[in-house]
């Protein structure tokens, strides 16, 4: 019992550390950056390199991208359910202690599905095309939504870092999964493609410096504003 109030104790005071140490230009920044809606044309540019590598079978690499997901988000929420953690902002002895530009969200917090989702994507990806840059983006973006998540006050550092295990484990767990499936079925013919070439990286490490940069400038504008 004493750990585990030491272990919130510090949980508490990193969260307090990140999201007490905000501004209105970061309050929008991290509001556009940990939305959803904010990376939709990323992930359909995703579809289309995909397709573009892979062509007919790179369905079998988007169900293999899809079931990952689909996994973190409903094994996050499970566990949200079963553990019954609340999120930073329904703990009573934080209220008025807590900058929320988004609002309280939902009442449990562990573990986080953003950083759950974020991680198995980042890791799918980074697996399957080879590639370090590849690999450094995506895992950097996926920090960043997972650092948002404790920034705009809904989540505890710990749920974002055991999402982020979580995620990267599945993520992980089912590109073994399509190479078994590629071996069994296609005689690695998917697999010995994986790698992508430098012209096949340039539209998503492009897209991912062009929507961050939107994000920026967005939050400039807005931080001028108020």
């Amino acid at each position: 019992m004493a750990l585990l109030n030491w272990l919130n104790n510090i949980d508490t005071q990193m969260l307090l550390g990140v999201n007490g140490n905000h501004s209105d230009f970061f309050d929008a920044f991290f509001t556009f950056f940990t939305s959803k809606e904010t990376w939709f044309p990323f992930y359909v540019l995703l579809l289309v390199v995909v397709f573009s590598k892979y062509k007919l079978k790179g369905i079998w690499v988007i169900l293999t991208i899809i079931l990952a997901i689909v996994l973190s988000d409903q094994i996050s929420v499970f566990i949200k359910d079963a553990v019954q953690r609340l999120r930073p902002s329904h703990v009573a002895s934080l209220y008025g202690e807590l900058n929320l530009p988004i609002g309280k969200r939902g009442s449990y917090g562990f573990v986080s599905s953003h950083a759950s989702n974020s991680f198995a994507l980042a890791v799918v990806i980074s697996m399957l095309s080879k590639s370090k840059r590849i690999a450094i983006a995506m895992l950097g973006w996926a920090i960043l939504v997972a650092y948002s998540r404790v920034y705009v006050g809904v989540h505890f550092p710990f749920d974002v870092i055991t999402g982020a295990i979580l995620g990267g484990l599945i993520g992980w767990g089912m590109v073994e999964l399509l190479t078994l499936f590629d071996k069994q079925f296609f005689r690695k013919k998917i697999m010995m493609t994986g790698a992508w070439n430098s012209k096949e990286s340039i539209p998503i490490l492009l897209s991912l410096l062009f929507i961050s940069v939107t994000i920026l400038v967005l939050a400039k504008l807005i931080g001028q504003y108020y």
